[in-house]
Parts: structure tokens; sequence; C-alpha cells
């Protein structure tokens, strides 16, 4: 959790693992009762949760007093991927980084002159070459000529045939087209992080929060 990037306010998530009131009664039936499969029962009856707390590093409290409660199933099968997700992602923008920062040095080198050449030529490759409009195209996978939506269907109703080479698209499916994705499809790396840690984000604040019994609330005060 340490590796996900911060909140706005400087704050990030630490977890703790907890147990309900009734764990320790019942994990002391199970060892008089000298059960062998006295692990299995707190997962079974939920007795054994983890909270995940949003605590700023400036205060001194360690843990909040309330947080996010959810079950192990939920941290083994969300929490702890999405961890691991999101700590790989971390490791390779920080090669995203530096490979992207060795490129600008080279692409500033460059001329003003070739710079508009090239959004030239990437401004003609998201072109049709039927209707000459930027636009996502798809390629027909017999013959590899590429075109909008637009036209594909249009020639294929007139004719059924490639409008470059005349080739037959009786037998080609709308599943049996390949999408080409233009410039402005193209996700950067940084981008894609930000959604999933936007998303880890949302799924915990969606757990149902974790509020002490009032009882104790009430011995804990009489102890302070």
């Amino acid at each position: 959790a340490a590796s996900i990037s911060r909140a706005k306010g400087g704050a990030c998530l630490q977890m703790k693992l907890a147990y309900n009131h009734l764990a320790p009664i019942l994990f002391f039936l199970l060892q008089w009762l000298d059960c062998s499969c006295s692990c299995l029962y707190p997962s079974y009856l939920n007795l054994i949760h983890v909270i995940v707390y949003k605590v700023h590093l400036d205060t001194k409290k360690k843990f909040p007093s309330h947080g996010r409660k959810a079950t192990i199933r939920q941290f083994y099968a969300v929490i702890l991927p999405s961890l691991e997700h999101l700590y790989n992602a971390s490791l390779d923008m920080d090669n995203y980084q530096r490979e992207a920062h060795g490129l600008d040095i080279i692409t500033k080198k460059k001329s003003e002159i070739s710079c508009k050449n090239l959004e030239v030529d990437l401004e003609r490759e998201d072109e049709c070459g039927i209707c000459l409009e930027s636009c996502t195209k798809i390629v027909v996978p017999d013959c590899c000529h590429e075109m909008c939506i637009k036209c594909y269907r249009d020639w294929n109703m007139r004719s059924e045939s490639c409008p470059f080479c005349r080739g037959s698209l009786k037998r080609v499916n709308s599943g049996d087209l390949w999408v080409l994705p233009c410039s402005g499809d193209i996700v950067d790396q940084e981008s894609l992080s930000k959604e999933d840690v936007l998303r880890f984000y949302l799924y915990i604040n969606n757990l149902p929060r974790d509020t002490p019994d009032a009882l104790f609330l009430v011995y804990y005060e009489y102890l302070i």
C-alpha cells in the first residue's frame, strides 16, 4: 500500500488485521475441544477481517477511529491482487518515464521542419483513403486494405468487394475485421495508472464502515 500514490491531502492507506470480540471465546472453546479444523472456523464465521484506514502522516494518530472493513476473502480476492498490480504498474511507470525523458531529449534536437512534417504524416495516416476523414479505420483481413467503417459498409452493400483491389467481401463477417486505432485512441501509461488507483480507492470507499461497539467506546473513554 505504500507504493500507491497518495491522495490530495497527502493521505495514504494503512491496514491492520482485527477480529471480532467473540473470537477469543471461540478460540478458547476450539482449543479446549482440541478440534483439528480450528483454523477454518474463523474464516467461515467472518471473525477475522482487515480494516483499511486513510491516514495522514502529519497527524499523531497512527490509526484513526474509523475505517473500512473487508473480509479475508475480499482481501485475497480483490485488495491484494490490486496492490500487486499497482506496485508493478508503478515500476513500469518509472521505466516509462525514463524512456520518455530520453525520447524528449532526442526529439528536442530535431528541427521544427521535421516535426511539422511528422505531424502532417500522422494526420494523413489517420485519414480514410476513400472519404479522407480522420477517424478510426478498419482493416480487411484478406487483402489488408484499410478504410473507415462507413466506407466499408457502403462498398459492401453496393458490390460486396474491396474498393482498392476489388477482392470479394462475401465471406468476410463484421467480427473478422481488424480495428486500426488512431493516435487519439492510444492512452498513455500515466493515465492508465491514475485510473487504476481511482478504481481501487472507489472500491475501498464502497466497503462497509468499521464502527466499534458503543459499549466498548464508553469503556475506552472511561479508561482515558
